[in-house]
């Protein structure tokens, strides 16, 4: 237990103050002064008050209203409160509903013994003691939520019923201890301040509460309607400025008084009054009233939701790690499987071995190779050697020191030569079979890498933006759009706005342009859906800082029905831009087959997520292990529109061209196509683009006809490369200018533009 010098310290100083303050101000409920304090005085020990202090301060406030003459009575409550307290203290008890009680016993001095100094009645002493019990109750709820939940948590209903009754009654104690004056201007700080804290509909409860205090004092009810006008003037212009919000109060309590006539006789007390409390409200700095605010706030976050949200990522995160983890398990059982194959040194010993233990083993003359083994093994693995060499032995094959002892040479040729046959056969598949393993020990990794990639990304916390989700409502609400709730997370760059509209109040396009204004940033929808008739989500997330536009031009081979030329346009995840031409081998419907197959297998591993390099490996060997001939001449590129940076891969394409306003720059390639080789490396080129450049890519069909780079560069300085369309035809029509108007292979030509989006 603290002692009586631990409580004197500011805070206590302070607190015991307001304690006294609201003693005095408590018995005073009526014209003639009864102790009502007395409600306060058990609530305040029951919350955990000095024992000490608390009485003393109760006592005080007797004194300081020069009532002497309650000083006996209330002697008597205090002691017994004291008492109570200190038995409820010794064995750790709540108070509760029982404060009733103990009201009634702490004032049966006053029932008994009065006012000393006054003549009281006998039923008014009563009547006082059983409304002080029921308001120790009241009080006693009303603290007990200001002390443990203060700005932390939200109100209870029954709690906030018992803060407005306490905060009514002490009101109509103010008014009789000073003047309903005061009470009135203290009444419109408060309206003025909780219209601007609090959310609409709010400050016309609170103000209908500060009224009731005097509707009492008057017996008039209309002094409700005052306060609730003054909530209602308030709020209307609040989301301008507080400032016009005080004026227009003022304001109001004039005109109610103009054309109501609600006060009896309206003096410049009434006016100073209302103008008083208007002008503290202006005083107050905006940085202590913004952060009230945001304390405030938080009551009406959905926090649990944006946790769970967090909480799922993190669990999904951590489920792809370990996934991710099966699946690299995998590609090292596959890498650990190729190194377990025979090698040809292994297999050549085994052979001359094999024919030592079955041909020669079953010839007659065996006695005579046997007294030169050495001789004859020596001259097996030479043989051997030369099978490997050639592929199939003869006579003239076999080494001297071998064909000067073997009787039967044809014996070992024939065994040797079926060995090799059998042997080739097994390298097949066995290559075959390595080569399978390495594409699926290459993908087993590839869809590791993603997952690993997803889990970093999903893992990463969403940061929300409170003060910017409320800056960005109010926007909406002034311009006209009904949104029930609104989520902002991401970083500032990558912000992602997720919202709920009424759906016949939703223009997308005024949505967006009112966003990106709000949030500084070009903002484009991502995702958009019907939830009921009514309703709909909507989210916008930040617009790529370039986009791009593209042409085609095409010509099939003459007596080809149908291009062994396809291209691509792809708008890939994370504002990235796929372009590219695949030209399959000759012309018609194989080649365009080859070529499509190509292409869609690239888009599809780019969507998935796969890097560049695991793509084109595994397109190439999925094409070089097909047992007819099957390959693509491909020409990728890749564009990131925030950048504006280009990777360009290539597969025994043509060159392509840059076209800016720099001059015209070559993308040049030397590799083979895909296809043709198991191991193949593209070439591959990055380079900054900049706004206003063209790409074109063109096949083989068209670079042919030119013959040179140079005489491509020389034709496109000719053209203004303004429209992918425009140039991509213009290409294609001088290419078949050049061959004469013969169509020789099957010709393609792909522009794109890119631009920067205005700002």
């Amino acid at each position: 237990m603290k002692s009586f010098r631990d409580n004197f310290d500011v805070i206590n100083i302070l607190k015991y103050s307001v304690l006294f303050v609201c003693f005095t101000v408590f018995n005073c409920l009526e014209p003639t002064v009864l102790p009502y304090s007395t409600a306060l005085l058990i609530a305040a020990l029951a919350l955990g008050a000095s024992i000490i202090i608390t009485p003393l301060t109760y006592l005080l406030s007797f004194i300081a209203l020069a009532q002497t003459g309650l000083l006996g009575s209330g002697a008597i409550a205090a002691t017994i409160c004291t008492i109570i307290t200190l038995i409820y203290r010794k064995f750790k008890m709540t108070f509760k509903f029982e404060v009733i009680a103990y009201a009634l016993i702490s004032l049966m001095g006053f029932i008994f013994l009065g006012d000393t100094a006054r003549e009281i009645y006998f039923e008014k002493r009563v009547l006082s003691v059983l409304l002080t019990s029921l308001l120790t109750f009241v009080a006693y709820l009303a603290l007990k939520a200001v002390s443990d939940k203060g700005l932390k948590q939200k109100f209870a209903f029954e709690e906030f019923v018992c803060l407005s009754l306490t905060i009514a009654v002490f009101g109509l104690g103010t008014s009789n201890l000073t003047s309903p004056l005061v009470w009135k201007s203290v009444s419109v700080f408060l309206i003025l301040l909780c219209c601007y804290l609090f959310r609409t509909g709010i400050g016309t409860v609170f103000s209908c509460v500060l009224g009731i205090s005097l509707a009492i004092y008057y017996t008039e009810l209309n002094y409700v309607c005052v306060f609730l006008v003054f909530s209602v003037a308030a709020q209307s212009v609040m989301r301008l400025s507080r400032y016009p919000a005080a004026l227009a109060v003022i304001v109001a309590d004039y005109i109610m008084q103009v054309i109501f006539s609600v006060y009896p006789v309206y003096l410049t007390a009434d006016f100073l009054s209302v103008f008083i409390g208007a002008t503290i409200f202006c005083l107050i700095p905006n940085k202590p009233l913004q952060n009230l605010k945001e304390r405030l706030y938080a009551f009406r976050e959905r926090q649990l939701v944006r946790e769970t949200i967090n909480r799922n990522r993190t669990m999904m995160a951590a489920r792809l790690y370990d996934i991710s983890s099966v699946f690299s398990e995998m590609a090292a059982a596959f890498n650990l499987f190729n190194r377990n194959t025979l090698t040809d040194e292994n297999v050549k010993d085994v052979m001359a071995k094999e024919i030592l233990s079955s041909v020669c083993k079953e010839c007659m003359h065996s006695d005579r190779c046997n007294n030169n083994s050495k001789s004859v093994l020596n001259g097996l693995c030479k043989m051997v050697d030369i099978g490997f060499a050639k592929g199939k032995l003869s006579l003239i094959d076999m080494p001297k020191e071998l064909s000067s002892i073997c009787i039967h040479p044809n014996n070992i040729i024939f065994g040797l030569n079926k060995m090799l046959a059998d042997y080739r056969a097994k390298l097949i598949e066995n290559v075959n079979v390595q080569n399978g393993r390495q594409l699926i020990c290459a993908q087993a990794q590839g869809v590791s890498e993603i997952l690993r990639s997803l889990a970093l990304e999903s893992g990463a916390l969403l940061k929300y933006h409170s003060r910017l989700e409320r800056s960005l409502n109010e926007r909406l609400f002034n311009e006209g759009f009904n949104v029930s709730e609104l989520l902002i997370f991401g970083e500032n760059n990558v912000l992602t706005v997720s919202l709920i509209c009424i759906m016949k109040e939703v223009s997308t396009e005024h949505l967006k342009n009112v966003i990106s204004k709000a949030l500084g940033m070009n903002m484009e929808i991502s995702a958009y859906s019907e939830i009921t008739q009514e309703k709909c989500y909507i989210a916008l997330k930040k617009s790529a800082v370039y986009d791009a536009v593209f042409g085609i031009a095409r010509a099939v081979k003459d007596g080809s029905e149908v291009s062994g030329d396809t291209h691509s346009v792809l708008r890939l995840e994370k504002n990235k831009f796929l372009f590219a031409l695949s030209d399959g081998m000759g012309s018609g419907k194989d080649a365009n087959d080859i070529s499509t197959v190509s292409l869609s297998l690239i888009e599809s591993f780019y969507k998935a997520g796969l890097n560049s390099g695991l793509i084109l490996n595994t397109v190439n060997k999925l094409l070089s292990i097909n047992t007819e001939d099957s390959f693509t001449a491909l020409d990728v590129s890749v564009l990131d529109l925030n950048t504006c940076s280009a990777d360009f891969i290539k597969y025994g394409s043509p060159y392509g061209f840059i076209i800016g306003d720099g001059g015209i720059k070559i993308i040049e390639g030397n590799t083979l196509p895909l296809g043709i080789l198991d191991e193949l490396k593209p070439s591959v080129a990055t380079t900054e683009l900049n706004d206003g450049d063209v790409v074109l890519l063109i096949t083989d069909g068209i670079s042919d006809a030119f013959g040179s780079s140079g005489e491509v560069i020389d034709f496109l300085r000719t053209l203004p490369a303004k429209n992918p369309q425009t140039l991509a035809d213009s290409v294609l029509s001088y290419a078949l200018k050049l061959s004469g108007g013969e169509r020789k292979d099957d010709m393609t030509a792909l522009a794109v533009r890119i631009y920067k989006k205005p700002a």
